[in-house]
């Protein structure tokens, strides 16, 4: 019986001292491969850089601890997120899947330090597959915006980012997919016939056609020209009294500007040719003529009220709502 003991007991002790020589290899390993890996991503336009990184977890998990972790590049837009901790977990026996963290929250620059906005906490969670692809999934909390954003807030926030295995090889395949949810944002200013206060927001696209290396400008107009697009297959709204679907194709024309062609479901059409008037993007004189014809072309939906299906295109620098003009749109100056 001793001998039995005694074998279990080393079998045991051996097991530990496999599974800890295992967790401090693996640790080791990621501490030494993560340098090369940024300095990888900064060859593709992503730059990584942290004042320290601290490897723990012992004994069931690996978490890599930033310390005053930055991240920013170019595309698809320029972006600069900073925040002051960063955690990234993963057990030893699903490498993986990695749950992200910024406990005491993070913040992000927008295009030409015009604002930003910043979250009080962020958590995610990134996977990958064996063939290469991978998905990010984000929850922010309590957000703010700053400079032109500056007064704007959101309760919370969703995001996902899915990147295919390989790269597109024409016009037709994604290059990524993308998806945003919005809870109860606040707006700095009041809207006619809308309010400040977005109950919801999502937003789910795909961009197809690969984006080429070099200056933001130039990538768009070389993507332009083979054809890319972005793909809105969901987007949904309700604001105030106005509740709206649409889905369709968007692009860029030859000066870079926005164009596209949507299908938008919509309740309460008449808010939206009062936010109109109110902007004077639609003259009062024309707007009670514009109610009566969307009203006739008003069908009911399966909940009685009545719902306007109707194309919904940008072009020329304008937002056309049917035939009608609702808005200018602002121009984009890329890089």
């Amino acid at each position: 019986m001793r001998r039995l003991v005694l074998l279990l007991f080393l079998a045991l002790a051996a097991g530990c001292a496999g599974y800890t020589g295992y967790w401090v290899y693996l640790a080791h390993r990621l501490q030494a491969e993560i340098g090369p890996w940024a300095e990888a991503e900064r060859a593709h336009g992503t730059v990584l850089a942290w004042d320290s990184l601290a490897v723990e977890g012992f004994p069931f998990h690996i978490r890599l601890r930033f310390i005053q972790a930055t991240a920013s590049g170019e595309k698809p837009l320029p972006f600069s997120v900073t925040s002051p901790l960063v955690l990234a977990e993963t057990r030893l026996w699903d490498i993986r899947r990695w749950r992200l963290s910024a406990p005491d929250g993070a913040q992000a620059v927008l295009p030409a330090e015009t604002g930003g906005v910043a979250a009080a906490a962020l958590d995610g969670l990134l996977t990958s597959d064996d063939a290469g692809g991978a998905r990010l999934d984000l929850a922010a909390r309590t957000l703010a915006g700053s400079g032109i954003a500056a007064g704007a807030t959101v309760a919370a926030a969703q995001a996902q980012l899915v990147l295919p295995a390989h790269a597109p090889a024409s016009h037709r395949d994604p290059a990524f997919a993308a998806s945003l949810h919005l809870s109860h944002a606040s707006l700095p200013v009041r809207v006619p016939s809308f309010g400040n206060d977005i109950e919801t927001l999502n937003l789910t696209v795909t961009l197809k056609g690969a984006l080429p290396p070099g200056r933001l400008r130039d990538a768009l107009a070389l993507w332009r020209q083979d054809g890319g697009t972005i793909e809105l297959t969901d987007g949904t709204l309700h604001w105030g009294a106005l509740e709206a679907t649409a889905a369709g194709t968007l692009a860029l024309d030859d000066q870079l500007q926005p164009i596209g062609a949507l299908t938008a479901t919509i309740e309460n059409h008449n808010a939206i040719i009062d936010a109109a008037v109110a902007s004077g993007n639609l003259r009062a004189g024309d707007a009670n003529l514009v109610k009566i014809v969307l009203g006739m072309m008003a069908k009911p939906g399966a909940d009685g009220r009545k719902q306007l299906t109707l194309p919904v295109s940008l072009q020329n620098d304008r937002l056309y709502l049917g035939p009608a003009q609702i808005a200018a749109l602002p121009r984009f100056t890329w890089k």
